[in-house]
């Protein structure tokens, strides 16, 4: 385990928990609410300080956290404390307010940062447009970079590829040309060619057999001299082979489609409104498919999270790493919009529910309910734990 990694996630989770705590605490604060504690974490306690009537605290179990308001809980009330301050005696839309101010700051920060991780930070991307390497064989064959003035692009669709028949060498056997998935964004797409035939049905990928061999082919490019105006033509190229393990590849073509850019500010900010709301729609079609019985293998706990973060890190960089911790916090504003004893949503539900029948529930009942919800949601967070063990290790 990474250090940094680790100390790197403890810092992203931290945040996303004390946004989410932090909004619950402000808006209770602003309607005059008696907050007792505010804590990050549960279990046992690490650390506690008493600033005027409220505990700061955190807590070994750092799984998230909460806000303890008087007349939250059954019989939580305290003569000494006007019912004017505690939660049971304030007007129903603040409570709702209160409730539903910690998803309201985890989309904001979802929002702040996609923007950070565009704005701030170098962009990489896959287009067409390709570059082409001084002195490589696609260079040598003719095939050069794209400029601002006349753009050069495969002539074919390099994110959706199918086998593209070729013509190796002159010869009368149908060979395909096939372009080589990367493993991540910090890999130059400097090849990505290599060839294959049909053999009994079967696709087998050509090889060289000897450092002598060598393969002539002819490429699809397309010129463009306007927007949408553009003349075709073939580049033929030749490959020799070059040493790869315990045989033998083909050389890199030297042509690269990875690009770099930044983001004006309002490329940024459009990016990041879109960033936002497509990432609600994928998280939430993702726990609409939940109920609906669909993606269950996909669902991860805390070591996931911990292990994807880490991957992502390293792989893709600090940019990357914020993009997904924003999803993450989209994740957990809509998490905790659910309706189920123990969130968020189960509060603004009793709420509406009161509203409607213009009838408190008992708090007792409430209470009962409430710690249901939260046994189960630990009981959940458990078999999670136990589920990323067997998975990843």
């Amino acid at each position: 385990m990474n250090i940094v990694t680790f100390l790197l996630f403890l810092i992203s989770l931290g945040v996303l928990i004390t946004i989410h705590e932090l909004g619950h605490f402000l808006m209770a604060k602003l309607f005059k609410v008696y907050v007792k504690e505010f804590s990050l974490g549960f279990g046992p306690t690490i650390f506690k300080i008493k600033k005027g009537e409220t505990q700061y605290s955190v807590r070994a179990l750092p799984l998230g956290g909460y806000v303890l308001m008087v007349g939250e809980e059954a019989g939580d009330i305290d003569a000494t404390i006007p019912k004017e301050r505690t939660l049971i005696g304030i007007k129903k839309y603040k409570r709702a307010l209160i409730m539903s101010a910690g998803i309201i700051l985890n989309s904001v920060l979802a929002f702040v940062l996609f923007f950070v991780s565009n704005m701030a930070f170098e962009q990489k991307g896959f287009r067409w447009d390709v570059n082409v390497a001084a002195g490589s064989p696609a260079d040598v064959a003719g095939l050069r970079s794209s400029s601002a003035t006349l753009p050069v692009k495969l002539d074919f669709d390099i994110i959706n590829l199918g086998n593209i028949p070729v013509a190796i060498n002159d010869t009368s056997t149908p060979y395909y040309l096939k372009f080589i998935g990367f493993s991540s964004f910090d890999d130059e797409f400097v090849d990505g060619i290599t060839f294959a035939y049909t053999e009994g049905g079967q696709l087998v990928e050509y090889v060289p057999d000897a450092a002598t061999d060598e393969v002539t082919f002819a490429l699809p490019i397309r010129s463009y001299y306007l927007a949408d105006e553009y003349f075709s033509s073939m580049v033929t190229m030749t490959l020799g082979a070059v040493a790869s393990g315990d045989g033998f590849a083909w050389e890199n073509t030297g042509i690269s489609l990875l690009h770099t850019y930044w983001y004006s500010f309002p490329e940024a900010l459009a990016e990041s409104g879109q960033q936002w709301v497509e990432g609600n729609t994928l998280i939430a079609n993702a726990i609409i498919n939940i109920f609906k019985g669909q993606g269950l293998d996909d669902i991860g706990g805390i070591i996931a999270i911990f292990d994807t973060s880490a991957t992502v890190f390293r792989n893709y960089g600090l940019g990357t790493y914020i993009y997904m911790w924003g999803l993450i916090s989209v994740n957990l504003a809509l998490f905790n919009l659910l309706p189920f004893p123990g969130l968020d949503g189960w509060h603004l539900l009793v709420i509406a529910i009161e509203g409607v029948t213009r009838k408190e529930i008992p708090q007792k009942i409430k209470g009962i309910v409430s710690t249901i919800g939260l046994i189960l949601l630990l009981g959940l967070m458990v078999l999670l734990l136990f589920k990323d063990i067997f998975t990843l290790f």
